[in-house]
Order: C-alpha cells, then sequence, then structure tokens
C-alpha cells in the first residue's frame, strides 16, 4: 500500500451544523497529498448524507461508518490503524483549519526531525464563526514539558504527530472517554520532544453549551488522575501537588455557578484554555 505523507482523522456524531464547514476546510489546504479519514461514529443527524455528498467530490476522503456510538477515543483509534500517514492530523468536526496549516506543520517538521507532535495557536470562534479570542501557547518542548502537569499544552484539533511515535507509545487509552488527549501527551512528552507553531493556524469554536457537566466532571476527574499519577511516577515534584487545586475546585464548584460562568465568561474575550 502506497504510504502518504498526512492522514487527517475525524470522527463525527451529529455534527450537521458545523461538519461541511470543518471538512471544507482540511480539503482548501495549499499542501493537498493527504487522505482523510472520518468515522461517522453512528449519528442520527443529517451527518451521515454530508458526508456522503462530501465524499463523491473528493477521492481523499474515505468514511467508515460505526454500526454503533462508540464514542472519540474508539473512533480515533479506528482511524489511526487503517492511516497510510507518515504524519496523523487531527480535525474536529466543528473546528477550521486555515488553508496553509498542513503546509507550515510538515515544513517544520521535516526540519525539526526530533519534533513529534506539532500544535498551532488558534482563533477562538463562537457558534456563528466570529473570533472571540486569540490564543496563544508555549512553543518550545522545554517549556511545554515543564507545564504539562499544569494544563494541557495543545489544541487537540490543531495537532500533527508523527506516526513513529505512536507506534511507540500506542494509541488513545480508550480507558479514557474524555481527556484522551491530554493523557497521550503525558505518554509522548516523557520520552520524545513536542512544540507549537506560533501561528493562528485554527479556528477552535467554543460555545457555552459545548459540553454537559457530567462529562465535564468526567474530564476534571481525568485531570486529577493523571496529574496525581505523573507526580507518583516523579515525573514531577511532589510541590507539583498544587496543580491539582484548580481542577478539584472546579469539580466542586456548585452547578448554578458552572452555569453562570459558561454563559457569560465565555462571551468575553477571556475564553478559557483547557484547566
Amino acid at each position: 500500500m502506497e504510504n502518504l505523507k498526512v492522514s487527517v482523522i475525524m470522527s463525527a456524531f451529529n455534527e450537521e451544523n458545523y461538519l461541511k464547514e470543518s471538512v471544507e476546510s482540511i480539503l482548501s489546504q495549499t499542501y493537498g497529498d493527504f487522505e482523510f479519514i472520518i468515522i461517522n461514529d453512528n449519528s442520527t443527524d443529517k451527518t451521515k448524507d454530508i458526508l456522503n455528498n462530501l465524499a463523491k467530490k473528493d477521492s481523499r476522503i474515505k468514511i467508515i461508518t460505526n454500526i454503533q456510538n462508540i464514542g472519540l477515543t474508539k473512533s480515533l483509534n479506528k482511524a489511526i490503524k487503517i492511516a497510510r500517514g507518515e504524519y496523523i492530523a487531527r480535525q474536529d468536526a466543528d473546528d477550521i483549519s486555515l488553508p496553509e496549516r498542513f503546509k507550515s506543520q510538515i515544513e517544520f517538521l521535516d526540519n525539526n526531525p526530533d519534533i513529534k507532535i506539532l500544535g498551532t495557536f488558534n482563533y477562538a470562534i463562537d457558534k456563528k464563526g466570529k473570533v472571540l479570542a486569540k490564543n496563544t501557547l508555549l512553543t518550545a518542548h522545554k517549556e511545554i514539558k515543564k507545564n504539562l502537569i499544569k494544563r494541557n499544552p495543545f489544541i487537540h484539533s490543531s495537532v500533527m504527530i508523527d506516526r513513529e511515535i505512536l507506534n511507540k507509545v500506542g494509541l488513545y487509552n480508550e480507558e479514557f472517554e474524555t481527556t484522551q488527549d491530554y493523557e497521550l501527551w503525558f505518554r509522548i512528552l516523557k520520552i520524545a520532544k513536542g512544540a507549537n507553531l506560533p501561528l493562528f493556524l485554527i479556528k477552535k469554536r467554543y460555545w457555552a453549551e459545548m459540553i454537559s457537566i457530567k462529562k465535564e466532571k468526567n474530564q476534571l476527574r481525568a485531570i486529577l488522575f493523571l496529574r496525581n499519577q505523573a507526580i507518583q511516577k516523579r515525573d514531577y515534584p511532589k510541590t507539583s501537588y498544587i496543580y491539582l487545586l484548580k481542577p478539584y475546585l472546579s469539580l466542586k464548584c456548585p452547578l448554578f455557578i458552572k452555569k453562570f460562568l459558561r454563559k457569560y465568561i465565555l462571551q468575553t474575550r477571556e475564553i478559557f484554555n483547557q484547566i
């Protein structure tokens, strides 16, 4: 089977509102040597029809339909297992990649073979696509690794990963229904280097109702577990326990306060990066 430079992986579950725009942002990349593997995770809306129509127009799209909903983590692994690319690029079904994203990331990775995972800066946008903020991230590996215990250093939808490192550390951990990206970064950055391009190449969609309270609680519990585990393994000093305080307090925060924050704070320029 002929190898490709890039395999793009996406999982879509009831994404009819933003799916077409998201997929077309990938198809419009200035770098075109890629395959686009999209998992339809047993959607019940118009997702299937949208994907089929798009696939008819572009042979790079490969659609796989799950006969039952299996969730994001398992769907991404399903895509990776059939991917042929030297690099694996992520894209969420409601986000937008700017045209130069792949070209910029590939040039950087080819010129810096020690970097195995590469993200980018991002524009935060609302439901209608209005830019709310410009989010910058740490760019150098040393600072990214140091601050991993404090926060997620990458926007999941922006990353391009060297397939070689996935072969070494394994795929997404299917025990994690949420925060699967953060868990993977801990494993990758333990043995390899990562970076963020200081370029705004992704539009990341934020809105107040984007995740359920139940899912948010699961995310916070996972973050607490991962940070505690990293400290227990002595990857970070015991003084790092302080970085468990913020997700712990968020987990204990009353529901009415969470709803207030979602409704009003996310509408300002103070967009929360991941905790």
